[in-house]
Order: C-alpha cells, then sequence, then structure tokens
C-alpha cells in the first residue's frame, strides 16, 4: 500500500480512461452505490411480517421506554437477549412507535448505508485510491447479508456500523498530529465498546479492528506510534466494558454467557456452515486472499503485509467460530462483520487490476507488460472486467437471501385480526 495514506495511486503513461476518471471522482460514484444498495434493502422491508427476534427486540424495548418515561415495571430481560437491552432495543421502538416495523427496520438501513460511506473512506485512506473504495463499497453493498441486515430490525445492523465508525475513526487519526491521534483513537475505543454492548458477537471482531489501526498508524507514524493507537484504543473500550458488565448485575453477565461466550454445541455440521458461507461471501473470500497476494507481492514486509492479512483474514473469523460451536444460527447475519474488512482487499484487486500496471513500492524496474493490459483501451478492458466481477458477485450473494425467506409464514391476517383488538406493543411477542 502506498507510503501516503492520503496520496493516490499515479496512472499509467496515456492517460487514465473516461470511466476510470468518473469511479476517481469525488462524491457521485459512492453516491450510486447506496443508491442501489438502498433500492435493494427496500425491497425486502416490507417483504414479510416480524419473525421472533424482531419481535422480542421492539417488545423489550418498549418495556424500557415505559420504565424510563413513566417508571412502569421492567421485568429481567438480560439473561436471554444476544445484546444490551438499553441499546438498541429502545432505538428501535422508538422508531417502531413513530412508523411501525417498518420504521424499525428503515433504522437498520440508516445504520447499513452508515457501515458502506465508512468502509469507502476507510479503505481510501488506506488503499490511497478512490477507484479501489469505489469497488470495496459496491462488492460490499452488493452482499446479500448487507441487504438483509438493512430490512431488519435486529442488533446487527447498528453494532456493524459502530464497529466501522470505530475503524474509520482510527484510520483517520493516523495522519493526525499525536493530541488529535490519541483523541480520535480513544473516541474509536468506545464507538467499538457500543458496537459490543449493542451486540455480543461483535466483540469477535474488536482484535480486527485495533489491528487494523495499530498498523495503519505504524504505516504513517512508525513502530511505537502504531502500538500505543493500539493501547489506547483497547484501553477506551475495555475499561468501559469491564465496568458495564460487573454493575450491570448477575442477570447480564448471565446473558452474556449464555448467548456469546458459552453458547451451547449446535448439531449442525461443519460442512453446512462452510457451505452457507460460501454462498454469502465466497466471492469476496476468494477476492480478498488474492488482493493480500498482491499486496504483499507488490509491497515490502512490514506492517502493509500484516495489514493485508487482517483485513482478508477477518472474513474466516465467523464462519469459524460458528463451525467451532457446530452452528448456523444467525451465521447468515454474522460473516457480514468480516465481509466488511475483507472488502477492502478485494476492492484493492479490483482497483489495481483496472488501473493497470504501475511501478510499486519495490524500487527495482519491472518488466513492460503485455501489450493487451498497457495503454488506454487495455484499461478500458481491465476495468469493464472489474465491473463485471463486482456486478457477478453481488448477484450471486443477493440470490442466497431467498433461503432466508424460505419458510417464513404469512402471518398479516393473523396481525390484521389482532391490531383491532391490541395495541402494537401487546402483539408483536404474539406474532
Amino acid at each position: 500500500m502506498p507510503a501516503r495514506v492520503d496520496q493516490l495511486p499515479q496512472a499509467p503513461a496515456g492517460g487514465p480512461g473516461t470511466v476510470e476518471r468518473l469511479l476517481g471522482a469525488r462524491g457521485w460514484p459512492l453516491a450510486i452505490v447506496l443508491v442501489i444498495q438502498l433500492g435493494l434493502s427496500l425491497s425486502l422491508v416490507w417483504k414479510t411480517t416480524a419473525f421472533l427476534d424482531e419481535a422480542l427486540y421492539l417488545s423489550v424495548g418498549h418495556l424500557e421506554l415505559a420504565h424510563f418515561l413513566h417508571d412502569a415495571p421492567m421485568p429481567q430481560v438480560s439473561y436471554y437477549l444476544s445484546g444490551s437491552p438499553l441499546v438498541y432495543p429502545p432505538l428501535a421502538a422508538a422508531a417502531d412507535t413513530v412508523g411501525g416495523l417498518a420504521a424499525a427496520r428503515l433504522l437498520s438501513l440508516a445504520f447499513m448505508l452508515l457501515a458502506t460511506v465508512l468502509l469507502h473512506g476507510v479503505c481510501r485512506r488506506l488503499t490511497g485510491s478512490r477507484t479501489a473504495a469505489f469497488f470495496a463499497a459496491a462488492l460490499f453493498a452488493g452482499l446479500g447479508p448487507t441487504q438483509y441486515l438493512g430490512a431488519l430490525a435486529t442488533y446487527d445492523a447498528m453494532a456493524l456500523a459502530l464497529l466501522a465508525l470505530a475503524t474509520w475513526l482510527g484510520v483517520r487519526a493516523a495522519e493526525q498530529s499525536e493530541a488529535a491521534r490519541y483523541a480520535l483513537v480513544s473516541a474509536g475505543g468506545i464507538a467499538m465498546m457500543a458496537a459490543d454492548a449493542a451486540k455480543y458477537a461483535a466483540a469477535l471482531f474488536d482484535p480486527v479492528a485495533v489491528l487494523v489501526v495499530a498498523l495503519a498508524c505504524w504505516h504513517a507514524q512508525g513502530r511505537r506510534q502504531g502500538l500505543t493507537a493500539g493501547g489506547v484504543m483497547t484501553l477506551a473500550a475495555a475499561v468501559p466494558l469491564a465496568a458495564g458488565y460487573y454493575l450491570a448485575g448477575p442477570s447480564l453477565r448471565q446473558g452474556v454467557s449464555a448467548t456469546t461466550v458459552d453458547r451451547a454445541q449446535g448439531s449442525d455440521s461443519i460442512g453446512s456452515v462452510v457451505g452457507l458461507s460460501a454462498h454469502a461471501t465466497g466471492v469476496i473470500a476468494i477476492l480478498a486472499v488474492l488482493g493480500a497476494a498482491l499486496c504483499m507481492y507488490k509491497m515490502r514486509r512490514g506492517p502493509a503485509w500484516a495489514l493485508a492479512l487482517v483485513l482478508a483474514g477477518a472474513e474466516f473469523l465467523a464462519p469459524a467460530e460458528q463451525a467451532r460451536i457446530h452452528t448456523l444460527t444467525s451465521l447468515y447475519k454474522h460473516v457480514d462483520y468480516g465481509a466488511w474488512f475483507a472488502c477492502m482487499m478485494a476492492g484493492y484487486l479490483l482497483g489495481e487490476w483496472s488501473a493497470g500496471p504501475k511501478r510499486t513500492s519495490r524500487d527495482e524496474p519491472r518488466p513492460r507488460p503485455p501489450r493487451y493490459v498497457d495503454g488506454p483501451d487495455g484499461r478500458s478492458w481491465a476495468l469493464a472486467l472489474s465491473i463485471a466481477v463486482s456486478l457477478l458477485a453481488g448477484i450471486s450473494s443477493t440470490k442466497t437471501i431467498g433461503t432466508e425467506y424460505a419458510g417464513w409464514p404469512n402471518s398479516r391476517p393473523v396481525m390484521a385480526a389482532l391490531s383491532r383488538l391490541l395495541k402494537p406493543a401487546d402483539y408483536y411477542l404474539v406474532e
């Protein structure tokens, strides 16, 4: 990756093509990606009625709001929730009060759009290429799990957006002065803590976020500053998390243990876990591994190598963890966390390919590339191929959404009848 995180890669002699210049422009390429992501998720928002998880979180949120606003009795719910009842449920319940289940799902969509914007920003700073950032955002937006999380009123969209914010703040800090750097890294740690509180399983990706930030600061400021930044971010997250864990009481500690840390073993085979992961984000895994290999080939040993391995390796964390406990439950959602990081390496690969041959950071001369990839016409074909790969990755992943909705019961007639008799907060769990 380039020596300066804000330095754009230089195009080969002959000048970039029109499409390449457009993809490198500010603003509107990302806006197009966001519009497509918005449309894909919106098509799912009204597709079904609430399922059990949504009903549970919204009901708990309404109970928390009633307890806070009117001092209503609050039952112990922490022991069976996989996230703090004080973080996401009240926010989702407030949206539900305004516009029903659709509004709560639209809140998740806003979080997922934010995650895509932050992915673009992090990738642009790490690779120095707006083209790579565009492809990273496009790949992530086209994933079936991304569209699914954007149309579901669950913890995951909020947790992923907060984890993305933590990473963005830390990477943004790499080129700042010392005081500003530590302030941003500390803010990133607090955002990471909030992500873990929103969804306990998000903690699986905390080491990835910390390593990305530490390596980015190491690359820009040196090893000592990188290690310090990683330590500050870890402390900023760990101290309030530990305090909250022990102050929240035994109910929450039981919930963390039962739903996340000591989750009961399932009966699903390792092959089924690998198969679902491959269908959902397998293309991203392949592109990320190839991108990491290309980065390691072009760069010297050091933080760039480690960063490439960390970003690509994040894709395999959720499948490995769920293969360990033999369960497919929530896997389709959890793989999107790792994909958010891995898309940076996938975007780097497509960005480098579409830009054509360039001098690497190593000083030794490179042989002249074959004629079919040299010159504007060659770059146009390479860019077209990169765009085609992005589209095919999105199409193949989007097809997996159907399996998640298979067998979803149509409860609209029952809900319509109940809505005439009960308040909305009373009948979500009946659904």
